[in-house]
């Protein structure tokens, strides 16, 4: 089983490893305030299927990267710079790029997990953005998915990795400024610089829209090397999920 589960959502998939093919894909969206009621609700639920591997995907904001050498098991800054209470601290290596992902998910979900699957394994959102190649060439990428309150951003600059960071917003003007603000900071041409896309935008709405004006390189998330169940939604809204078992197979 696959499942991600965040502050504002929740989604999983049934993946058969050895035919690398998806049955069964899920998404649920809560408002933030309401994680702790229903995720160990949806998790118990979730629970009464039987699976030989669990892989967990935090898309916690409490997240920072740092340089492989630099890291010494030490979470202070997660604390120093978000200061949540009640975190369970995990980290990813990514020998690829020679750093370290250090994250931090709520404690009562990290055990409600464990209980009920003692096999999961975690990993943290970023790390399979930033490992698994998204199939584009172009040296300034801009890699943006949305759940339903949030989107979350990783650049890539020039061959290295710039940033990972997780933003709210309410309109779609709100991710226009971060996303210009973002090209301001890192010296970035809108005209030159990627957009790919992936979660729950869609190619007819206001965000995409407004994106098109800003940018010109806007993209959706190639399909997956997966075998897919028929829905009606578009192969990008799970992208994450995609990229979490390639990440892991």
């Amino acid at each position: 089983m696959l499942l991600e589960v965040g502050r504002d959502h929740c989604s999983y998939a049934h993946w058969h490893r050895p035919s690398n093919t998806i049955d069964q894909l899920k998404f649920i969206s809560f408002q933030e305030t309401e994680g702790e009621e229903h995720l160990p609700a949806i998790i118990e639920k979730i629970q009464q299927n039987r699976f030989q591997s669990v892989h967990v995907c935090s898309s916690f904001p409490q997240s920072i990267l740092v340089p492989w050498k630099y890291f010494k098991d030490n979470y202070e800054a997660l604390d120093i710079i978000y200061d949540q209470p009640a975190q369970e601290y995990l980290h990813d290596r990514i020998a690829e790029w020679q750093m370290v992902n250090m994250y931090a998910l709520p404690k009562y979900l990290h055990q409600q997990i464990l209980q009920s699957f003692s096999n999961a394994e975690f990993v943290h959102t970023y790390t399979p953005t930033i490992k698994v190649y998204n199939g584009y060439v172009a040296d300034h990428q801009l890699m943006v998915h949305f759940t339903p309150q949030y989107f979350r951003v990783v650049l890539k600059k020039s061959a290295f990795i710039q940033l990972a960071q997780t933003y709210s917003y309410t309109t779609p003007l709100d991710v226009v400024y971060y996303l210009l603000k973002i090209c301001y900071e890192f010296g970035l041409e809108q005209s030159s610089v990627y957009v790919i896309l992936s979660g729950l935008v869609e190619k007819d709405s206001a965000l995409y829209t407004d994106l098109e004006q800003y940018f010109a390189n806007v993209h959706f998330a190639h399909p997956p090397e997966i075998k897919l169940p028929d829905n009606s939604h578009p192969q990008y809204f799970f992208t994450s999920l995609y990229n979490l078992a390639t990440c892991v197979s």
